[in-house]
């Protein structure tokens, strides 16, 4: 039956247009504001019939009591409505007896949290982190691919695109103040239940909305136990829920009518596809009729069948970094059951080692607040992050694919091509492994469907039949966007994988899915790239046996630079230094740490250094060497050197950078003079330094003195280091060498990490590889004659 037109009395147009330009607002603006076309809107301020729903909304946004402005009685416009009305203080009264008698039913629902692979429940309050929302959803926003690659400047920010860089977060609280119907969408394990529970137990304690009553529905729950079409009524189900508290239903319809009530309906995307247009209109009716309550209806972000007229759609943004050490810090003490102090300090290990550069792709998972739960569960176990990259996000992809609706005991649509979760996998793994090749990171809807399309028909056990029809790509790509939420749109149209980092675990996967000999032809041509580090080493710790492909890295290593004369005569001396120190840490590691002192040394302006963290070859293959007495005077020496030159480059440019400069520089050689043991070393070097004039008392006289005799001087420091300890050339490579010699460190550490997370590799091949990494081709060929 459809329900009945109204039309505003003179009055109620009269008070319309009063509130309107209280507000400053147009009738296009309201139109707008409403999501609307402006044509009922015109319709009301003529005194026209509009829909009843349409009459409802326009007034709510004005503020106004729509009976009013209708000119009808307010306790005959619906029938739902109470016909007693209460006084002021009569009601104010009745709201506080009701939340007396609700509140041990709402604790009992919401303050506590059943979470993932533990045992006992956790106290809400205990674990709860503030969230932040977007009010702008990522999805609806029209922009192009080129537009997201102006923000992908570093895959560290991979998460953030899409507007989250573009548009302020609004604290959750906030958001739910400023609008009496919201719409809360959010990804899968976001925080989006939690944050409803939080809205109830805060409701109930009368600090948020104290003149309302919370009441928190499963929407699932009510679909469920909906077993007719007469019990599909929200209107008995939280008159029966007040009931079962002692609370009568003419009591409850008085609220309601009143608007005393804060509605949270948790989980629209949790309900059987079969009762989803029953539920829509059901809302749709009970939001409209009782208008004056505040609602909170939360949904997965990809499930857009459900919207309603007159809600505002916010977007879970995802966790930053204050927000996870919080959760973190909560975590180890409310889950892990520590004592405040042993669990704060618990919480502050895991937030130094996940802030670790070699932990980048786990802080990119941990913006998922289910997510990072899992990653602290780990941690507690483990004492650490030991857990390989694969296992990791094998695990973190059963959570999103299964586990995580599996402990809630929600049941998802099958989709029609019958897609098994082994299925869904491969899935994934082909269309992650084209877009990467392709170097694709976002993608167009149709080139999606296609590719999705072009897969099924590879997969064993798929429908054919049913894969030719255009509706079963979309259903297969709505699943993985709405259920997993390992597929997002990061604006109309374009899509990405959620995590940047399960685009390369995917592609990974997919390689190891074909021979192994396969698997590095394919994979070697991008070695010198930086973005497909992570796949090698995912690839190699997911092989069964990982030899061939790591001998085929080396041999492209060595290739790299076999053919520049100057670069092997520099391996030369790499190796010839080196086997000159007596130390006990592993050779390679020690020409590792020569090749990046001599970088270092070399530049001629301040720190523009080649290699991005230090000394991370050495420290791949035995850890931090720098304290070794053996190593510790060269390093100091290499640091005087480049000192030099930075203190050059300086005096040109500020007289204050130079200050720092010069006591750096005298810093580096005072410690080196106390590190020297050879006592010509030591008479050499400290008769050098009485040269130095004072750098404190005179500046510009230092200045002076240094731009006309410190470049003889730094040849007599030169000369002393070449005679005394192998170091201290002019190796004068050119850009294109300095370049190539970049390349060639990074893939060396490339192949020390790929070696350190290989599953099985052996003896033979860890010992060759290690054995003659950053070698001159001639002294490799020496190495591996020894073998045979």
């Amino acid at each position: 039956m459809t329900s009945q037109g109204l039309r505003a009395s003179p009055e109620g147009i009269r008070v319309a247009k009063t509130a309107l330009t209280d507000k400053t607002w147009s009738q296009h603006k309201l139109a707008t504001a409403l999501g609307i076309t402006r044509q009922p809107v015109s319709k009301f301020f003529a005194g026209e019939s509009v829909s009843r729903s349409c009459f409802v909304q326009i007034c709510q946004q004005l503020g106004l009591s729509w009976q009013k402005v209708a000119g009808l009685p307010e306790d005959v416009a619906f029938e739902a409505t109470p016909k007693a009305q209460f006084k002021h203080a009569d009601l104010d009264t009745l709201v506080r007896e009701v939340r007396q008698k609700r509140q041990d039913k709402i604790q009992d629902q919401c303050n506590t949290l059943q979470m993932l692979d533990i045992a006992q429940t956790v106290q809400l309050m205990e674990i709860y982190t503030d969230i932040n929302v977007l009010e702008k959803i990522t999805s609806l926003q029209w922009r192009e691919i080129s537009d997201l690659l102006k923000d992908f400047n570093s895959e560290s920010n991979f998460n953030q695109l899409a507007g989250y860089k573009r548009q302020r977060k609004l604290p959750g609280l906030e958001a739910v103040s400023r609008h009496s119907k919201l719409m809360l969408l959010g990804k899968p394990g976001s925080g989006k239940t939690t944050f409803l529970q939080y809205l109830a137990i805060e409701c109930n304690k009368g600090e948020f909305q104290p003149n309302r009553i919370a009441t928190f529905i499963k929407v699932k729950e009510f679909a469920e136990d909906a077993k007719s079409d007469s019990q599909f009524n929200l209107l008995n189900y939280i008159s029966e829920e007040f009931l079962s508290c002692g609370v009568e239903k003419e009591s409850t319809k008085i609220l309601l009518a009143e608007g005393k009530l804060l509605i949270l309906l948790d989980g629209l995307d949790e309900v059987p596809a079969e009762k989803v247009d029953k539920l829509t209109i059901q809302i749709r009716r009970f939001t409209q009729t009782f208008y004056k309550n505040q609602f909170v209806i939360s949904c997965r972000i990809a499930a857009q069948k459900y919207r309603f007229q007159g809600f505002t759609e916010v977007e879970v943004a995802d966790f930053d970094q204050e927000q996870v050490e919080v959760f973190a810090k909560n975590w180890f003490v409310a889950v892990a059951l520590n004592s405040r102090e042993d669990g704060e300090a618990i919480g502050n290990l895991f937030i130094n080692q996940l802030h670790l550069p070699e932990n980048q792709h786990i802080r990119e998972l941990a913006v998922t607040p289910i997510l990072l739960h899992w990653i602290c569960l780990v941690f507690q176990v483990k004492d650490g992050f030991s857990l390989s990259p694969a296992k990791l996000y094998e695990q973190a992809l059963n959570i999103l694919l299964f586990r995580w609706d599996e402990m809630r005991g929600i049941k998802r649509d099958r989709v029609g091509c019958n897609l098994n979760l082994l299925n869904k996998k491969k899935l994934l793994c082909q269309l992650a492994a084209l877009t990467f090749e392709g170097e694709d990171y976002f993608f167009e809807k149709e080139k999606l469907l296609q590719m999705i399309a072009d897969s099924l028909d590879t997969l064993e056990g798929i429908d054919s039949e049913a894969n030719q029809l255009q509706l079963d790509w979309e259903a297969v790509l709505k699943v993985i966007e709405v259920q997993e939420g390992l597929l997002v749109q990061r604006a109309q149209g374009i899509y990405s994988f959620s995590h940047l980092t399960l685009q390369k675990y995917f592609t990974a996967r997919k390689i190891v899915e074909n021979s192994q000999a396969q698997a590095a032809k394919n994979m070697i041509s991008h070695m010198t790239e930086k973005r497909w580090q992570e796949v090698f080493v995912l690839t190699v710790s997911m092989l069964s046996n990982s030899d061939e492909m790591l001998q085929t890295m080396k041999q492209k290593i060595d290739l790299l630079v076999a053919s520049d004369e100057r670069l092997q005569y520099f391996l030369t001396w790499l190796h010839q230094k080196s086997s000159s120190v007596s130390t006990n840490y592993k050779a390679a590691a020690v020409r590792a740490f020569y090749l990046v002192c001599v970088e270092q040394s070399s530049c001629d302006r301040p720190c523009t250094f080649v290699y991005t963290s230090g000394y991370d070859l050495e420290y791949a293959l035995v850890g931090n060497i720098a304290f070794d007495p053996h190593l510790a005077l060269d390093e100091f020496l290499f640091s005087t050197v480049a000192c030099i030159n930075e203190l050059d480059f300086a005096f040109e440019h500020s007289l204050n950078d130079a200050l720092d400069r010069a006591h750096a520089f005298a810093i580096a050689f005072d410690e080196a003079i106390d590190l020297v043991v050879d006592p010509k070393l030591k008479q050499v070097l400290q008769k050098l330094k009485k040269q130095l004039p004072p750098i404190d008392s005179n500046l510009e006289n230092f200045r002076d003195w240094w731009q006309y005799q410190g470049k003889m001087w730094g040849e007599q420091l030169r000369n002393i280091l070449i005679r005394y300890r192998n170091i201290g050339y002019y190796w004068q490579f050119s850009e294109q060498q300095k370049e190539l010699l970049r390349q060639y460190y990074d893939v060396n550490k490339l192949l020390v990490d790929c070696l350190n997370s290989a599953a099985y590799v052996t003896p033979r091949v860890r010992q060759e590889i290690e054995e003659t990494l950053l070698l001159a081709i001639a002294d490799i060929e020496k190495v591996r004659n020894s073998y045979y």
